[in-house]
């Protein structure tokens, strides 16, 4: 998920532009039917019974090795078609179509029980940790996020690299009829770094982010927050790795939050770093 997207528990809908039509007759197919899927970028659309990505060719590109990477581990979306094009301001863009994969996203919580949310967020934590020991891929080491993960290293924070999502919640998740995970989708953010990072950032994500926060007192928010960081292991977390979640997290989310809407975030960043507010 690109910056600023949403990373709430739900889906917003968007009517195709002109940039997503071009994407589309860049590929071949304006005839099939298109519909946004969730989060608030309008770079991910359903197109027929397929997937259609667009954004930076390098972002495209560096999305394309993290998944490849990611595949012995967890199922992941397949590129199945790719083509460059220019859009209206004459930029270079890019389009992928990816298989569907099967499930809805975790953060789709209607009709459960606290308890059945609870496991749903055990299962995408025990993810997590699954990703954690997957090789990087050369050519996201090249990626913006991964020179901020080098930058971690500078702060005291060590481990071994390995491939970093970096928006792991429960919109990227997909889970099955029986809570099993069946994806992980948008990998935009994908880097190479500690992997503790990778888990520093859903913990963020699920406590800090205010469109989270906004929730929490909800049973079944609570529930899957509880479960996510039981299973992977949250409580554990280094204070390096919490203060770069929030720096991550300010930089991201500065231009919708201004004034005062992200100080439980600086707040937060102080009490890791043993520095004043």
């Amino acid at each position: 998920m690109t910056p600023g997207a949403s990373t709430g528990f739900g889906t917003d809908r968007f009517e195709p532009s002109a940039a997503v039509r071009r994407a589309v007759a860049a590929l071949g197919l304006a005839h099939e039917p298109l519909a946004a899927m969730g989060g608030t970028s309008g770079q991910t659309w359903a197109c027929g019974e397929h997937v259609l990505r667009i954004g930076d060719p390098d972002v495209l590109d560096r999305e394309r090795a993290a998944m490849a990477a990611a595949a012995g581990v967890v199922p992941v979306p397949q590129v199945l078609q790719r083509a460059r094009y220019v859009d209206a301001q004459g930029r270079a863009r890019a389009a992928s179509l990816l298989t569907r994969l099967p499930g809805r996203p975790a953060g789709d919580v209607r009709g459960l029980s606290s308890r059945q949310v609870r496991r749903r967020g055990e299962a995408c934590g025990a993810v997590q940790l699954a990703l954690a020991v997957v090789a990087p891929a050369p050519v996201v080491a090249d990626a913006p996020n991964s020179a901020l993960a080098r930058a971690a290293r500078q702060r005291g924070l060590a481990g071994a690299d390995s491939l970093l999502h970096l928006d792991l919640h429960p919109l990227n998740v997909l889970v099955d009829d029986a809570g099993e995970v069946s994806g992980v989708v948008d990998w935009a953010n994908t880097a190479v770094g500690p992997a503790v990072l990778d888990r520093a950032r859903t913990w963020s994500i699920l406590t800090l982010d205010p469109a989270v926060l906004a929730r929490r007192d909800e049973p079944r928010v609570a529930a899957m927050v509880q479960g996510w960081s039981d299973a992977a292991g949250f409580e554990a977390l280094p204070a390096p790795a919490r203060a770069w979640a929030c720096r991550f997290m300010l930089d991201d989310l500065a231009a919708r939050h201004p004034g005062d809407g992200l100080a439980h975030v600086r707040r937060c960043l102080h009490a890791n770093t043993g520095t004043g507010p």
